[in-house]
């Protein structure tokens, strides 16, 4: 969460209006505050998203709204959507982007345990033979045609997939070659050791590198906005 108040440079180029009706100000403060965290969330934001990731889908793009300030509230907040329809709610594996540390459980994992595949405390890494999107993720699709081919007993699937342990490694694997050449390609790889992240998205220096460039031309264009009223 970003927060854009009206403090520091911010408060001093309100304090500079003394010459306007004082009830005027707190409107264009508002108004030029919640401008300012729009230009954050829509603009700047995504574009240190761009810079930062690989590829970042639109699905981590879009990922941002605004809460506007009011004039009794001078305080706009750039939020991070906690709740999806499907799949993994952004604030989720943004926050890591941002703090660093360990990813959370991905729900292909949490599937995996529910079936006995995947043990207490490992995680599934892609494997080298794991086809990825133009994204560098895994498929939805993909996911859910393995837990499909997989079966909940034994691990062992369909179409060449199964889950088992190959020269000490766990993991999910698929059969390759005919009979005279077999051999196994590594779809997912299990793993104790929770991946990591470090902090790669400076979402506070973002907040206050907008807030610098932003918030005076936009309060300049809310108050003459509203002095021409």
């Amino acid at each position: 969460m970003l927060t854009v108040k009206s403090t520091g440079s911010i408060a001093e180029v309100i304090a500079s209006a003394r010459d306007v009706h004082g009830r005027i100000v707190p409107y264009a403060a508002a108004t030029a505050l919640t401008r300012t965290a729009q230009q954050a969330a829509k603009v700047d934001l995504p574009d240190a998203m761009r810079a930062a990731f690989d590829r970042p889908t639109s699905y981590t793009l879009n990922s941002l709204y605004v809460k506007p300030a009011n004039k009794d509230n001078l305080s706009a907040r750039v939020n991070v959507k906690n709740v999806t329809a499907n799949g993994i709610a952004p604030e989720r594996f943004l926050q890591a982007e941002v703090e660093g540390g360990s990813r959370g459980e991905k729900g292909f994992e949490r599937a995996l345990r529910y079936a006995g595949i995947l043990q207490a405390g490992e995680r599934a890494m892609p494997g080298a033979g794991m086809a990825l999107d133009a994204f560098g993720n895994v498929s939805g699709a993909r996911v859910r045609s393995l837990l499909a081919g997989l079966k909940v007993r034994d691990g062992k699937g369909r179409n060449g997939v199964f889950a088992g342990t190959i020269k000490g490694t766990r993991g999910i694997w698929l059969r390759t070659g005919g009979k005279s050449n077999r051999g196994v390609s590594p779809l997912f790889i299990f793993t104790r050791t929770a991946p990591a992240y470090r902090a790669r998205l400076d979402f506070t220096g973002i907040a206050e590198k907008a807030a610098l460039t932003h918030f005076k031309p936009e309060f300049d264009r809310a108050l003459a906005a509203l002095l021409a009223r």
